[in-house]
């Protein structure tokens, strides 16, 4: 099996150049090591796709989905897909899992520029529409409504014009980790045992308590989220309120697995190898 593996540009790595490229350096070496040949390109320089059996990639420039997505249409076997990350923004997933019986928060879609939204709840996320964040500021929490107007202000002056606002939910901050298709996942309390942080903004939910919650439960709405939004090797945010409810807050294409990295790197490889052998 002959694939080629597009790593991520460290742009769209801020403060996880390391672990991204860790992650995808495994899955890489677990393919070679299952007798697939493997060619490596940096999505910066990926100036065409050779042939190849299938591809799996962490490219987010627009320019390498698009060369990825033209082989996709064409029925090269691709994770994640391509074609529909080119189409994918925080709104687009909200619908998407709106539609699809996901659990999630209550969300409003705006302008940065237009007046602010009526009937908004208050505390809210201000959330940059991209999937990709690349700073803090991308993704800012509104205490109050009087706060509204500077913060949209401050995504109208960087020409960022689509955003959404997502209600906050009070609970146990949990990430998770998960390859659809295969058995793997995995979460934990970024807020227990000073656990990484990208930008610290989970310390918006506090100390996690602990509340329980069905796993599996967690695991099937991961997955349908994945299935739907066609992201199959992802990471995310859920918050699991006091009575076990949880609602899915955020939604990731190929996270860094960090702290599962060996396992998720065996399951995203059983993945690859399985998208290739059922277009084949």
């Amino acid at each position: 099996m002959k694939l080629l593996g597009v790593s991520r540009a460290l742009r769209f790595s801020p403060h996880c150049e390391e672990r991204d490229a860790a992650i995808f350096s495994e899955v890489a070496r677990l393919l070679r090591e299952q007798g697939c040949s493997v060619e490596i390109a940096d999505e910066d320089a990926l100036a065409a796709v050779p042939a190849c059996d299938g591809a799996f990639s962490m490219a987010r420039s627009r320019r390498a989905l698009q060369l990825l997505a033209d082989c996709e249409r064409a029925g090269l076997a691709v994770v994640n897909s391509p074609a529909r990350l080119l189409t994918t923004t925080r709104t687009s997933l909200a619908r998407l899992f709106s539609a699809n019986a996901v659990p999630t928060p209550q969300f409003w879609e705006a302008r940065s520029a237009d007046p602010v939204p009526e009937g908004l709840a208050f505390p809210l996320w201000l959330k940059r529409d991209e999937v990709s964040t690349q700073t803090r500021q991308d993704v800012q929490f509104v205490c109050a409504a009087d706060a509204l107007p500077e913060a949209l202000r401050s995504f109208a002056a960087r020409d960022i014009a689509d955003v959404l606002l997502v209600a906050h939910v009070a609970g146990d901050l949990v990430k998770f980790y998960g390859v659809e298709g295969t058995d793997f996942f995995y979460y934990y309390y970024p807020t227990l045992d000073g656990g990484f942080s990208k930008f610290g903004l989970e310390a918006h939910n506090g100390s996690a308590h602990g509340y329980a919650f069905d796993r599996a439960a967690l695991k099937r709405a991961a997955d349908k989220a994945a299935r739907a939004g066609g992201i199959f090797v992802y990471g995310g945010d859920a918050v699991v309120e006091p009575g076990g409810a949880f609602s899915i807050i955020d939604f990731n294409d190929w996270p860094t697995f960090a702290p599962c990295r060996a396992d998720a790197a065996r399951a995203i490889a059983q993945r690859i190898v399985m998208a290739v052998q059922n277009k084949h």
